[in-house]
């Protein structure tokens, strides 16, 4: 029996640390509808000992109760999902496949970065993997095809909006409702930590090193993310042009689709779907590319679910076929 096959039947034992945050709590909305993943456990650490529903209600089918990390951590699981903080490091059996999806591990060659439009391969051999963050995913896939085209020059201008959730499930004054209602705010403007992430995703992804310069905003939205980026033209390049270098990087990707228009957050909302698009500014001789993606979703816990469909050998749309509600 092939080993997809079996997993179906069988079902794979899944473990998500750090279930009550929103990426966590994300992950097992997502594993709760999985034909071939089953929690066998989950932890939290403030809300161990409350029964899941408690603290996520919107899955109030679930019989699971959140456990201490200790706890868990002697669960047997094919597959972990580590939604932990980055500096909280617990040993990991060598053997089970470890999914992270803190910063801890994008820069550590031991790990495999999980970003599975470019290097699925990769990620199908790997047994420890460095989920990207979610600002970094939707600013490559903006880019990369055109940085592997030698068609822009550094430095590149990467603006990004993101909702509230992107900042985890924390008490700060800047993320309440009275703060972000009716506003918008830049942030980490000069030196946010996921401009080192983008920079080395160019340089491995595109094949050349550029400089970025990255904005991101907070905005009133709990969910979403839009990236909108700029590099000068090196060569002549019409909107058509454009179009059809995301269409050969992406056109047989199960969930990046190129579309005419520009991206939006509300299209994507709840799902693993991201949407590029890209335009010629021919007056300022400037490639404009712009992709929308959940920042949940294809930003961490649906992205996460697509590397463990990968490592398992299930079809990595499995569990992720979701299309987003509407209005």
């Amino acid at each position: 029996m092939q080993i997809h096959a079996y997993i179906l039947q069988m079902g794979a034992a899944a473990v998500v640390l750090g279930a009550s945050g929103y990426a966590g709590g994300e992950l097992l909305r997502y594993l709760s509808m999985h034909p071939g993943i089953e929690v066998t456990a989950a932890s939290a650490a403030g809300k161990a000992g409350s029964e899941v529903a408690q603290v996520l209600p919107h899955l109030a089918t679930s019989d699971l109760r959140l456990r201490p990390v200790e706890d868990v951590l002697s669960t047997h699981a094919d597959v972990v999902f580590s939604c932990l903080p980055a500096d909280v490091r617990p040993s990991f059996d060598p053997a089970t496949c470890i999914i992270d999806l803190s910063d801890a591990h994008r820069a550590d060659p031991a790990w495999t970065y999980g970003l599975p439009e470019f290097d699925r391969r990769g990620i199908t051999e790997a047994r420890r993997i460095a989920n990207p963050g979610c600002y970094p995913t939707a600013a490559l896939l903006a880019l990369v095809p055109f940085v592997h085209q030698q068609v822009i020059d550094g430095p590149v201008v990467v603006d990004a909006l993101s909702g509230t959730s992107g900042a985890g499930r924390k008490q700060e004054d800047r993320l309440l409702h009275a703060s972000v209602d009716s506003s918008a705010a830049a942030y980490g403007t000069v030196d946010h930590r996921h401009v080192p992430e983008i920079e080395r995703g160019l340089a491995r992804f595109g094949g050349e090193g550029m400089t970025v310069s990255f904005t991101p905003h907070l905005v009133p939205m709990s969910r979403g993310l839009l990236v909108t980026a700029r590099g000068r033209l090196r060569k002549p390049l019409d909107d058509r042009d454009a179009v059809r270098i995301l269409v050969d990087a992406y056109g047989r990707e199960p969930f990046v689709s190129v579309i005419e228009g520009w991206p939006s957050t509300k299209s994507v909302a709840g799902t693993n779907r991201a949407l590029v698009a890209a335009r010629v500014d021919k007056r300022a001789g400037m490639l404009v590319c712009s992709a929308a993606i959940d920042n949940l979703g294809k930003g961490a816990a649906g992205q996460a679910l697509q590397n463990a469909n990968l490592v398992l050998g299930l079809d990595e749309t499995t569990g992720l076929e979701a299309v987003a509600a509407w209005p």
